[in-house]
């Protein structure tokens, strides 16, 4: 029975195409007829950054995932699913959790540990090439401010757009100045909104004031002749419209009247998650939190087996972020030396560059161009001997004619084809990873799922399996237990209604299990 799977396909807003989303398509659905595996459905987000997870289909393909109806999710190439390593990862482990496989129809990756290698190095150079794009963009940006450029986006009430520049619309202008001192003045914003709609005035990006469009003007720092991007004020670029005091009276008094919501927090996220198994029951290592009588939050990884009270397990839950910093820099010191990094980038290039297949429809044209060419030397042979009449003219022009559309299609399609890995470019791209600074928790998830298979955990030692097919293994200080083990020194903790994640054992992809 043919195993069910799902395209995803998506065009960003900048120099592709329609015929973009058309070409990874037809890529992904010959790879599907190769690999006996059934399309039931496309998902396609056109004009969005793989940068973003706010993606509509993108995100309802995820949804979907959960009714178990596909097995596999095809791209074109690992920086169509995301090109952030960190939503990359987290969206992939969702996805896992459902039964799901992400493949890529450019990139045959198998899926034992050295295959997982290669897709992390691979998603890690698309996030590493797409900062260095943002980065360019961001001095383009800056540059064009720098000249008091209008830099794109949608332009405000107030003001028109003459030749780049920012120009006040004086007719605009007073409406604007006449909305902020009508709510300086005590009019409350739904009847500012309700007046300039029966007005017939509207924002320049919509049909009709809402609340938002009204917060947006009362918030929006142009309106007194300020940029503001990556912490660098720009103040020569918008003319203001309001003074600096109309407009900070009116931003207190919003401050004043918007209804707060409780803080929410987003879940410091636990990276180890999935990776870690008690070295005792097998089970394994679950997030968990909790708080004590003065509101402190702690984090932490419990044994699942414990928790369920297994009798014959006693490991010692453990402080999140001590025992993560603790795999962080066994690994760092293990995987980031010369002679690993040289045994990765073999490893990478030999096994991608190995798996590079030609498609299908390169075979067929270089097929065809070989009988071509066998032709004509048949023809050029045949008027060699003296054979040469007018339709031996005719049929040797026509071939000549296919032999050069041939050779012009296969070039197109040689141009298209993902070029092998080179061993230097994969040492170079490591070497940035060595040499990086590793200042938070997407950082370091970007690593980990990388080069990390399995950590073992026990009291006294931690194992760790990592995807180069090695098995690295520290012993705990004294001083390193008492500072990971959080069971004994929290005083009057109340466990959180945390969900727990339960995880299946599976094999640590290099022979040793538990």
């Amino acid at each position: 029975m043919k195993k069910k799977a799902v395209i995803y396909a998506r065009f960003s807003s900048h120099a592709q195409t329609e015929q973009s989303i058309e070409g990874q398509l037809r890529e992904c659905y010959e790879y599907a007829k190769r690999n006996d595996l059934t399309i039931i459905a496309e998902y396609i987000d056109r004009a969005l950054t793989g940068t973003t997870d706010k993606r509509p289909q993108f995100l309802k393909m995820i949804d979907d995932s959960k009714k178990k109806h596909f097995e596999y999710v095809l791209v074109y190439q690992l920086d169509r699913f995301a090109r952030n390593r960190y939503d990359s990862a987290n969206y992939k482990a969702k996805l896992k959790k459902n039964g799901v496989r992400v493949l890529s129809a450019k990139e045959n990756i198998s899926d034992d540990a050295s295959g997982i290698l290669i897709e992390g190095v691979l998603e890690s150079m698309a996030e590493y090439y797409s900062a260095e794009l943002s980065q360019k963009t961001k001095r383009g940006v800056k540059e064009s401010l720098i000249k008091g450029n209008f830099i794109g986006g949608y332009t405000l009430l107030g003001y028109d757009i003459v030749n780049k520049k920012w120009q006040v619309n004086p007719a605009e202008a007073e409406i604007v100045r006449g909305i902020f001192e009508r709510y300086k003045n005590g009019e409350k914003g739904k009847e500012i909104i309700d007046r300039l709609n029966k007005q017939g005035v509207k924002p320049k990006n919509s049909n009709k004031f809402t609340m938002n469009a009204f917060a947006r003007i009362i918030r929006n720092e142009k309106y007194i002749g300020k940029i503001t991007i990556d912490g660098i004020l720009y103040p020569d670029v918008v003319p203001p419209i309001v003074d600096e005091r109309l407009f900070k009276e009116c931003n207190i008094k919003m401050d004043e009247h918007k209804h707060r919501q409780h803080d929410s927090k987003s879940e410091k996220p636990y990276i180890l998650s999935g990776k870690m198994f008690c070295g005792y029951c097998g089970a394994a290592m679950t997030a968990e939190t909790g708080t004590s009588q003065n509101g402190h939050v702690y984090h932490y990884y419990k044994c699942y087996g414990k928790k369920k009270n297994n009798a014959d397990c006693n490991k010692k839950t453990v402080k999140q972020s001590e025992i993560e910093d603790i795999v962080f820099g066994a690994t760092v010191d293990y995987v980031l030396t010369p002679t690993v990094i040289d045994g990765i980038a073999k490893t990478v290039v030999e096994k991608f560059n190995a798996e590079i297949e030609k498609p299908t429809t390169l075979i067929a044209y270089e097929k065809e161009l070989k009988t071509v060419k066998k032709s004509i030397e048949k023809i050029i042979a045949a008027i060699e001997n003296g054979i040469y009449t007018s339709s031996t003219k005719e049929r040797l022009l026509a071939l000549e004619a296919t032999q050069e559309d041939l050779e012009v299609k296969i070039a197109i399609e040689q141009s298209k084809q993902i070029k092998p890995l080179e061993l230097c470019d994969i040492k170079t791209f490591l070497n940035y990873f060595a040499h990086k600074k590793y200042e938070n928790d997407q950082e370091k998830n970007e690593f980990f799922n990388s080069f990390i298979n399995r950590v073992i955990l026990f009291d006294d030692k931690v194992i760790i399996l990592y995807n180069t097919n090695k098995r690295e293994t520290k012993r705990l200080t004294k001083k390193e237990i008492s500072d990971i083990t959080s069971g004994n020194n929290v005083d009057n903790v109340k466990e959180n209604s945390l969900e727990t994640k339960r995880f299946k054992r599976v094999s640590c992809g290099c022979g040793e299990g538990i």
